[in-house]
């Protein structure tokens, strides 16, 4: 069943990241969801479930959006396995916590898209690129997480026991 889910949300992130988000943009920036999907499934299903939704991920946003293919995959899949080695030791009904990673999440994407298009010779100017994408992109992907992660907890709760009279 939960192979089915993450199937299911893998399709619903490429609908969107591909027909609804390109005409949603603030001040020209597009929020990456498929980076917040990948930290909200580490977050709650661990490494390996995050590592293979971030290659997954990132090997579909890949072949329609990136001149490179895999660059996306092997970003993706290191934030998803990285977010995943944690799982165990976050309390998962905290905000913040998912509003942060997303923010170190973001950091991370485009500065490691950063330095990997550099060192193939695709010419990107740093300050802009940190003032117009960086700088939007964070408080956009920090904005959207919050409503991201209250959907998927309701998809991956855990059941409770509880004991008492109700």
């Amino acid at each position: 069943m939960t192979i089915f889910i993450l199937l299911l949300v893998v399709l619903v992130n490429f609908i969107l990241q591909s027909t609804i988000l390109p005409y949603m943009p603030i001040l020209g920036v597009v929020p990456n969801i498929s980076l917040l999907v990948v930290i909200t499934i580490s977050l709650y299903k661990g490494r390996l479930y995050g590592g293979i939704i971030g290659i997954a991920i990132g090997l579909i946003q890949d072949i329609l959006f990136s001149p490179i293919i895999g660059l996306n995959a092997f970003i993706f899949f290191f934030a998803g396995y990285l977010i995943g080695l944690i799982e165990n030791k976050l309390i998962k009904d905290n905000t913040l916590i998912p509003i942060l990673l997303s923010i170190i999440g973001t950091v991370y994407y485009n500065f490691a898209y950063y330095i990997f298009m550099f060192f193939l010779s695709h010419e990107i100017e740093f300050l802009s690129f940190a003032k117009d994408v960086l700088l939007i992109e964070t408080v956009y992907n920090s904005v959207l997480i919050v409503p991201i992660y209250k959907m998927f907890s309701k998809i991956f709760a855990v059941p409770q026991i509880r004991f008492g009279s109700k």
